[in-house]
């Protein structure tokens, strides 16, 4: 499996899932569970063995003749590989057979039966005997959250956070059904420094922690746990911020219950993506892996010929045209309103009201074999750009809900051509470098506005209600750089981006330069 470098931002999730989950609540009412062959029934005198199994087992299922097992192996220095593994009708070495887990399975007795005999042949007759009684499907399931930290709310399925940092760190799970087989589950990751196996209710999993070289203040994703529903043939991946302790992400992953759903329409169901879909998409990505892909980050001179100024009128699509009429750049947020000036925006200010300066960082990388370390790190003033754009209809016919979008630009001559920078990506290393990355760890690593004040559509955001023939909206957009920045500084106005690479629209509507000299 790829190695996952997904600690910092969330979603912080890999694109490839973001797209199987958005897939998957589109498709909700129409997901298709694989059937599963029928099992031959247990004789009834061994039903009371085989429960008792179970219990002194700790285990979640039992499928075929094999019991199923979330474990971690470790890979190289810094790496573990999660996944889970079957044998064949008896219980690995270092299983759980405790009472403690049997009395979450339900039969405290049972299972102090079963573990003061020591009867590890009947265990394993047991285990053979229930591995038959696999599930004919994969179910719809719904999540109960029975924990939750003091302070954090759900803000919306599978994703909390705490009341004072909504939407900034917390905890976000994603599940994924196994239809192929449970053993198929595995994930590698690099970067980590500790990991154990869990026990979570009677469910086995794996807990992770990476390394962390962000600064105190700010939030990465820096934990994660697993846990197999095998049951169920689920798998739960949890994302936990560093706001989070250990200890409350292990009591939040211990109240995660599921429940089987009468249909997928119902309310609450888990949208889960189906493994086999996963598999197939890293297979692609294998596949592809010395293939030469196109990411268009240099331009020709000529390839910029559309390139606007300050003030210059040029048309978005169906006679709505567009102009950045005017640019400032300030150090502190005195162009703003007073109420937009909360969140990210107030962590960036100072005690005497200006910016604070931007931290750079240089890291070397981690892997499988190794952990990111902090090679070096400096400031750099950070400056807001404030922008105002108007949006003029030039057509017959009234515009409603039009999408607006402003991202700002880095690019710089470079041997002759416009090379533009890859958003988080403030300085390439040499070859006698030896960091990997520089990451602009302040507000001004990003390329989106970070504030406008024309506010429509269905959810109050970036859209234009209305423009009628002849009417003109003015928008003022905001976003931070670095002083280093201000002589690279371009706006792009296309609604599909353009800010961390040229694309054909953005290089045929034209980037707008706002560098200041």
């Amino acid at each position: 499996m790829r190695l996952e470098n997904i600690k910092y931002d969330f979603p912080t999730m890999p694109k490839e899932i973001k797209d199987m989950i958005e897939q998957e609540v589109e498709k909700q009412a129409n997901i298709k569970y694989p059937k599963f062959k029928k099992a031959k029934r247990a004789a009834g005198r061994t039903l009371a063995a085989s429960l008792a199994a179970v219990m002194l087992f700790g285990t979640t299922v039992f499928a075929g003749v094999s019991v199923y097992r979330m474990r971690q192996e470790k890979a190289g220095a810094a790496g573990v590989n999660v996944k889970i593994t079957k044998s064949g009708g008896t219980q690995e070495k270092g299983g759980t057979a405790t009472a403690g887990n049997a009395a979450a399975a339900g039969s405290k007795a049972a299972a102090g039966n079963a573990a003061a005999e020591g009867n590890a042949a009947a265990a394993g007759s047991a285990v053979d005997i229930a591995a038959a009684k696999e599930p004919r499907d994969i179910p719809y399931v719904k999540m109960e959250a029975s924990y939750l930290p003091a302070g954090m709310v759900q803000t919306e399925q599978g994703k909390y956070s705490y009341q004072n940092a909504l939407y900034k760190g917390g905890i976000s799970i994603v599940f994924y059904y196994m239809d192929t087989k449970d053993s198929d589950f595995q994930m590698l990751h690099g970067d980590v420094i500790s990991s154990e196996d869990i026990t979570v209710n009677g469910h086995e999993g794996v807990y992770l922690e990476y390394q962390n070289l962000l600064p105190e203040d700010e939030i990465a994703f820096n934990q994660r746990i697993y846990v197999a529903f095998t049951d169920l043939h689920y798998v739960m991946e949890m994302y936990v911020g560093s706001d989070v302790t250990k200890e409350e992400a292990l009591k939040t992953a211990k109240g995660i219950k599921l429940a089987k759903a009468a249909n997928g329409k119902e309310e609450g169901v888990v949208q889960a993506f189906n493994w086999s879909e996963y598999l197939a998409r890293e297979q692609e990505q294998e596949s592809q892996k010395d293939q030469d892909f196109v990411f268009q980050d240099t331009a020709t001179k000529s390839e910029m010929e559309h390139t606007h100024i300050i003030g210059e009128q040029f048309e978005l699509e169906d006679g709505l045209m567009a102009s950045v009429t005017d640019v400032q750049v300030s150090d502190n947020f005195s162009l703003l309103p007073q109420s937009a000036i909360d969140g990210d925006f107030q962590k960036e200010l100072g005690a005497d009201g200006k910016l604070r300066p931007a931290l750079i960082q240089y890291i070397k990388g981690g892997s499988v074999d190794s952990v990111s370390e902090l090679v070096k790190s400096h400031e750099v003033p950070q400056k807001l750009i404030y922008a105002t754009v108007e949006y003029t209809n030039t057509g017959s016919k009234e515009q409603k809900d039009v999408l607006f979008f402003g991202s700002l630009a880095r690019i710089k001559e470079e041997g002759g051509q416009m090379r533009i920078a890859a958003e988080g990506q403030y300085e390439k290393p040499s070859k006698t470098d030896t960091w990997t990355q520089a990451s602009n760890r302040s507000l001004s690593h990003a390329f989106e506005m970070q504030y406008y004040d024309v506010h429509g559509g269905e959810r109050g955001n970036n859209y234009i209600a209305s423009i009628k023939p002849g009417e003109t909206v003015t928008v003022h957009m905001g976003w931070l750089a670095t002083e280093e920045e201000l002589g690279q500084l371009y706006i792009s106005l296309d609604p599909a981006g353009g800010a961390s690479e040229f694309t054909d629209s953005s290089l045929k509507m034209g980037y707008v330069d706002i560098r200041q000299k």
